[in-house]
Order: C-alpha cells, then sequence, then structure tokens
C-alpha cells in the first residue's frame, strides 16, 4: 500500500462506488482487478445504493463515514462536488464530481476523472488535434464532452439534444474557451456526423430513437472518431449504426477503464493503474451477465 493513499478511518484502504442505480455497476470489477494485479492487501471496494439528496447523509452517518475514497455516479456527481472542501480545476469548470478522496482532517477533496477518460479513449484510437467535434446529449456526460473535445484541440463543436434549452451550459462553456459553437436542430442531429469526432451521451432509450432515425439516412456522413458512452448492449443502437456505414467507434468501457485509472491513482497514490487488465476483466463480467441473461442498466 503506497504511503500516499486515502484511509478509511479503521486504517484499511476502503473505497466503494455510490450512485442510484448502482446494482450493475462495474466500477467494483474494475478496481478490485487493479488491487489484485498491484499487489494491495486488506483493501476494499463495495457499492452503495444512494438516491439523489443523500450522499452527504450517507458520508456523516452512513456507511461511507468509513470510508476513505468514493467513486461517484449519477445523480451524486452535482453533491460530491457542492460537499467537498476542495475540488480539482475540472470540477470546478463543470462543477461536478466523480470522485471523493477524504483528506488528513476528514474533509473531502472532489475530483473529475471522467473528462481524462473520455480524452484518453480518444487518444487511444488515435484522435490528435480534431479541427471539430460534437456531442449528441445534455447533462452530466455532455458536458465532460465537451470539456474533452475542448482538451483535444477542437476549435467548433456542434451540439444537439432533444431539449434544446438544456444545452445552455454546454453552450456557455465552449463559448468561454473561445470555441465556435452551433446547436444542430434535433431532427437534423445527423449533422453531427460531419465533425471530425463525435460522442454521444444519450441513454439507450434514445440512442435506439436516434438509431433507427439514421438508419432512415441513405447518405449519412460517417466522422473520423464516433465514441459512445454506452457499453451495454454493445454495439450501443448508435455506434452500431455508424459501424455499419464503415466508422471508426470507442465503446463507453474504455472510456469507464480510464477514468478508473485516475481514480486508483488519486485513491492508493500509485503511480498508473493495469488498464489492460482492468478493461480485460470488465469484459469478461459483461460477457458473464450476458450468458447468465442478466440485465445490465
Amino acid at each position: 500500500m503506497s504511503p500516499g493513499a486515502a484511509r478509511s478511518r479503521s486504517g484499511l484502504p476502503r473505497f466503494a462506488v455510490v450512485g442510484s442505480p448502482v446494482d450493475h455497476s462495474l466500477s467494483p470489477v474494475l478496481h478490485r482487478t487493479a488491487y489484485r494485479v498491484l499487489g494491495i492487501e486488506g483493501g476494499s471496494y463495495q457499492r452503495y445504493d444512494v438516491a439523489a439528496g443523500a450522499l452527504a447523509e450517507f458520508l456523516a452517518h452512513g456507511a461511507g463515514h468509513e470510508l476513505g475514497g468514493l467513486s461517484v455516479t449519477m445523480p451524486g456527481k452535482p453533491e460530491a462536488f457542492a460537499l467537498a472542501a476542495e475540488a480539482d480545476e475540472t470540477s470546478r469548470m463543470l462543477g461536478i464530481s466523480n470522485t471523493l478522496i477524504r483528506r488528513a482532517d476528514g474533509r473531502w477533496r472532489a475530483e473529475n476523472h471522467d473528462v481524462y477518460g473520455i480524452v484518453a479513449a480518444l487518444q487511444d484510437h488515435g484522435t490528435v488535434a480534431p479541427a471539430t467535434g460534437a456531442v449528441l446529449g445534455s447533462g452530466a456526460t455532455a458536458a465532460s464532452a465537451v470539456a474533452a473535445l475542448l482538451d483535444v484541440g477542437a476549435q467548433e463543436i456542434l451540439l444537439s439534444a432533444r431539449s434544446p434549452h438544456k444545452l445552455a451550459p454546454l453552450e456557455s462553456l465552449a463559448s468561454h474557451a473561445g470555441v465556435r459553437v452551433r446547436v444542430v436542430p434535433w431532427t437534423l442531429n445527423h449533422e453531427l456526423l460531419t465533425t471530425d469526432v463525435v460522442i454521444s451521451a444519450l441513454a439507450v432509450d434514445g440512442a435506439r430513437a436516434v438509431a433507427r432515425a439514421w438508419e432512415q439516412q441513405p447518405d449519412l456522413p460517417v466522422p473520423e472518431q464516433f465514441l459512445d458512452v454506452l457499453y451495454d448492449p454493445w454495439p450501443a443502437p448508435v455506434a452500431a449504426v455508424v459501424s455499419r456505414r464503415g466508422g471508426s467507434v470507442v465503446d463507453g468501457l474504455e472510456m469507464l477503464a480510464h477514468q478508473a485509472d485516475k481514480q486508483i491513482r488519486s485513491m492508493l497514490g500509485v503511480p498508473a493503474a493495469p488498464v489492460p487488465q482492468m478493461l480485460s476483466a470488465a469484459r469478461a463480467e459483461l460477457s458473464r451477465r450476458a450468458a447468465a441473461g442478466e440485465d445490465v442498466d
């Protein structure tokens, strides 16, 4: 165990993922695999269902009282940022955090590694300084997607969402960075595929509807790279359409493994996590669930 690692109040490295729903989270698979490969002994990584508005109570009086750090999924990401005593730059920029690390004084440091996860997944597939990018959808994941496109150097970003008023924070984020922004009507969302890199932040139901519409486009454009935050089912609906038209696609599991890598570095104080082994274990778990007929959110 690294001396720089966050520890629980009991002195043991105890961590968890929180959110709601969280039963099918792959974070325990990713983190426990890293512990095994890195030889981390005596630590644990659990999952807890924590509803919206309940994170502070969970940390103060629930099982979170004994944790040294947490991975935070929705709906808790805005709460994680709000309750922390300090936060990294990405958290402050977006107002959301997916990681909490207990400080020596017992208070929390909030970090956002979702953006890093997206950037690393894109770069693994050869994305370098795209001129244009696009984000399909709105919400916290879409905000991280916009921030990721800014990080890789996009100079123009197209946005489209079923509820266009929800795109205002994303527009502001990109405009503040000096990047050109264009909102595309939802009925024309296939125009996003004319950019170099497209990130779909759609949930599965919305993605299925978009996929059906795209299938009807005879001359559907194909971007250089298409990242879909979904990973189960895979291929995800819109990613499948792009793939059939000859596009290169990246799945959300790669993004998840990379953000877990950064979490593990913060939680354990190690220089890097074993991403290939983590990703292999997560894919194996998805295959096991599929063979067993288990539903995955």
